[in-house]
């Protein structure tokens, strides 16, 4: 038989209950508006009932709340940091693609096409009167003002190559920042857990943690927890761990010695763990920031520099390869420029086959020959001198190149405007991709959300239902007062 006082013990649980569900959803709601917040709630059982050997046989103990969990879905948590990743490469390759976009324009706007059209503009004048050294100053002079711009269009590509330089350094010290901290997490979480406590915050801030790193590298995590309570937490990238639980493992940047395109500037970075294996998020495959910003400053669209061991395809037009374009253009018309002139005659009537128009220097840097900017009698205008000063034949074969279909079908105005609307589809297409997968991240947040998320109305109802239950223990322990006053003081001798 249950002792006379079991109806107090059966009450008092449930006070303590209803307390417990209040204290949660009180919780709950002042946390509504926190980033990465869980909703909690309580686990709660009936407790053993108690076997009192009469003819119903056992009677209930009351209630226990046995944890206070987090209500969260991991399959979402995947499909969140999956997303982010590939976000994370989009928005990269759009940012710099815009850069590289606007550099690009200027072929369009008083750029290329005003500097392409005053060197040909000069033969014309050239043409009236070969033998003017003016006219000829002249040529020589817009033909160095268009190599001029072109060089500089690279330049300006070359300094946006460096600031990506520093983004993918910034992202590597954030990726280590992020990693120690989920380090630290890891260490409070089993500190809190093997006393049989559940650690809800922490376990939030380190979810928010992983949010931020799926965005800059895709990563995989594995938690295995063990009866006493600890757990072991994994974060990995590929195959290589970056954290450990307790440990972790660093990237760093390593300058390269080396360039792997000859027109890269100095100093660029390749990512490594501490223990010196490479980590090329390209390479492994693997979306995110990084990835997005090595494509868009090593792309080379799928085509490796053959003199450089350390090159590989690189399947993105990036500045790599735009400068490579542009490259082979002034190679192109100049090649095409310089075998015209190599068959003529100066003024003196001397071969011009060794005197080219335009030169390339070791830097890959094209200018005018300065043999003939100090001596512009030493170009030549004409095939053979002994038809005359005034003829202008070769003058003429020049000024025909203007409408030469002399690189792949285009001509030299129509094959850089033709990398303008090559980049703007690229464009284009990465802003669709950024948008698809920024509209995607709002989906999955919303469906982490309909788990996770504090729903003001159902904490309200929440509030009234624990309350209530609250007032229906207190009221029974009220009755219990009333039975046992009336048992102790209204009987007896």
């Amino acid at each position: 038989m249950p002792s006379t006082f079991f109806g107090l013990n059966i009450s008092r649980s449930g006070l303590y209950a209803a307390s417990t569900n209040l204290n949660v959803t009180a919780n709950n709601v002042a946390n509504a508006n926190t980033k990465g917040y869980s909703r909690q709630q309580t686990t709660q059982v009936a407790k053993d009932a108690l076997r009192v050997y009469q003819e119903y046989g056992m009677i209930g103990a009351g209630v226990n709340v046995t944890s206070i969990d987090r209500v969260r879905d991991s399959f979402y948590d995947q499909k969140y940091w999956t997303n982010q990743g590939k976000l994370g490469t989009a928005h990269a390759k759009h940012y710099y693609e815009q850069q590289m976009e606007n550099h690009l324009n200027e072929f369009e706007v008083d750029g290329f096409t005003k500097e392409y059209t005053n060197f040909f503009t000069s033969l014309e004048e050239l043409q009236k009167d070969p033998s003017n050294l003016s006219a000829r100053t002249a040529t020589l002079n817009y033909g160095q003002s268009m190599m001029n711009f072109l060089e500089e269009v690279k330049t300006n590509l070359k300094l946006e190559q460096e600031d990506i330089n520093a983004e993918i350094s910034d992202n590597v010290d954030k990726i280590n920042t992020l990693a120690e901290e989920a380090a630290v997490l890891n260490k409070q979480i089993n500190i809190v857990e093997l006393t049989g406590a559940r650690a809800n915050e922490l376990r939030d801030k380190r979810d928010l943690i992983i949010d931020e790193l799926s965005e800059i590298i895709e990563i995989q995590t594995e938690e295995k927890v063990w009866d006493n309570g600890k757990s072991e937490y994994k974060i990995m990238i590929g195959n290589n761990t970056l954290v450990d639980t307790y440990d972790v493992f660093r990237l760093k940047t390593v300058t390269r010695t080396d360039k792997v395109d000859s027109d890269d500037v100095v100093g660029l970075y390749d990512v490594a763990w501490d223990y010196n294996e490479e980590v090329n998020p390209v390479k492994m495959g693997l979306d995110g920031t990084l990835n997005g910003l090595l494509m868009a400053r090593d792309g080379n669209n799928g085509v490796p520099n053959t003199e450089s061991e350390d090159s590989y395809p690189v399947d993105f037009k990036g500045i790599v390869y735009f400068i490579d374009e542009i490259n082979r253009f002034q190679k192109t018309f100049s090649d095409t420029v310089n075998e015209i002139h190599a068959k003529g005659q100066n003024l003196e009537g001397e071969s011009t086959a060794d005197i080219p128009i335009f030169v390339e220097r070791e830097d890959h840097v094209w200018d005018v020959n300065q043999e003939l900017l100090d001596d512009p009698s030493k170009m030549a205008t004409c095939y053979n001198l002994n038809s005359g000063v005034g003829n202008y034949e070769l003058a003429q074969d020049l000024l025909d190149l203007k409408d030469a279909k002399i690189l792949e079908g285009y001509d030299s105005e129509e094959f850089l405007q033709s990398l303008v609307a090559e980049l703007a589809v690229e464009v284009k297409k990465q802003d669709t991709l950024e948008q698809n997968y920024s509209n995607f991240q709002t989906v999955i947040q919303n469906q982490r959300l309909s788990i996770m998320g504090v729903d003001k109305d159902e904490e309200a109802m929440n509030l009234v239902k624990y309350q209530e239950a609250y007032d229906l223990n207190a009221k029974v322990i009220s009755v219990m007062q009333a039975v046992y006053d009336k048992l102790i003081n209204g009987t007896g001798v």
